[in-house]
């Protein structure tokens, strides 16, 4: 059934898409004369609120929102409905008038962490300064992006193709934590190497450090032909202490061309810590394909398996995703998913994940 607006309704409507498309333009710097928008709406903006004759030079706020739905059938269980606010997320940043120098605060009001006692704590997202050193390399002090344990941990909410991040990216990575780190973008290289308290989102100082380093090559990026160009190769490599020893390493493969987009990654650990802390020895895989069907719309597919102990060859879970995404504006977008789970020792499960997320 088609639906029908009230002209009142209509007239809403078309206000709200524009008030959307202004603040898109704005984020973007494409307002045709931000001197023209609101010191308060340039504060959204990517450049900031611009400051003269002062030691600041740009202030900026954030805001990183996601709410999920989810249908969960587990097979001899009723099925049942979820809604979740996952992330509401504020962000604050200042770059001082060298240029070359940023101040970071963010923070999660929605995050719990199971056996976390310091509520406050858990909830910074990031807490760092940084400093570019060269055009290429940035020194960042404090508690930064997600420690780069593999690649699809490592990336935020606004970058992830899928609801959920791949069985070793949400098991062995996505966490925070404290250090100083090194990271630098070359025409044939990007690397990210730091050295960090081995506690995870400032819970327990002091029980250990770890080493974590990520580096992805680009081999064929001076090639004219768009075919091999944008053929990337990347490994990652994790090692410390925190009550337990454990180390993990990564590789990392992706291929793009035109509108086609593919994705996989191998992790493997010997003990690991990402949220939570485990001696297991296990690994997993996945590969994403992906396609742009409009400039807007985006399918594609995603087959993730993982062994949690590889000391039970038997126990293992496959995950298949099939998903659309669809790109209001650049920063803001739905996604649904639907997700088929294979468990070796428990029933397996159906479920179909929305999510809509924005930052502005």
């Amino acid at each position: 059934m088609t639906p029908v607006f009230s002209i009142e309704e209509e007239i809403q409507l078309e206000n709200y898409v524009d008030f959307l498309e202004k603040l898109s333009d704005i984020y973007y710097g494409k307002a045709e004369e931000q001197n023209s928008v609101s010191p308060f709406l340039r504060l959204f903006s990517q450049e900031g609120l611009k400051f003269n004759n002062s030691f600041i030079n740009s202030l900026k706020l954030s805001f990183l929102f996601e709410n999920t739905l989810s249908y969960y059938d587990i097979h001899n269980a009723s099925p049942y409905l979820k809604n979740k606010i996952g992330i509401v997320e504020p962000m604050f940043s200042v770059k001082f008038n060298d240029n070359k120098t940023e101040f970071m605060f963010d923070y999660n009001l929605t995050r719990r962490l199971e056996g976390y006692h310091k509520g406050f704590l858990e909830k910074i997202s990031r807490l760092y300064i940084s400093h570019n050193i060269t055009p290429n390399q940035t020194i960042l002090i404090g508690q930064g992006n997600r420690v780069p344990i593999n690649y699809d941990g490592s990336r935020n909410t606004m970058q992830t193709e899928t609801v959920l991040k791949s069985q070793t990216g949400r098991t062995f990575a996505n966490s925070f934590s404290t250090g100083i780190r090194n990271i630098a973008s070359y025409k044939y290289i990007d690397y990210d190497i730091g050295i960090y308290d081995s506690t995870r989102y400032m819970k327990d100082f002091g029980n250990g450090i770890d080493f974590t380093g990520f580096a992805i090559i680009k081999p064929f990026i001076n090639q004219e032909s768009e075919l091999y160009k944008n053929i990337k190769i990347g490994t990652g490599y994790a090692i410390g202490k925190n009550h337990i020893n454990y180390h993990t390493y990564t590789a990392f493969a992706s291929y793009d061309y035109k509108k086609f987009h593919v994705k996989a990654e191998y992790s493997n650990a010997d003990g690991y810590n990402g949220i939570t802390i485990s001696r297991n020895k296990a690994d997993g895989f996945y590969s994403l394909i992906s396609y742009e069907l409009t400039p807007k719309l985006e399918v594609l597919f995603k087959y993730d398996y993982f062994t949690p102990n590889k000391n039970i060859s038997s126990k293992y879970s496959q995950e298949y995703t099939a998903g659309l995404t669809y790109k209001i504006f650049k920063n803001f977008k739905f996604i649904i998913n639907y997700v088929c789970k294979i468990n070796s020792s428990s029933p397996n499960s159906n479920m179909i994940l929305f999510a809509a997320r924005f930052i502005i």
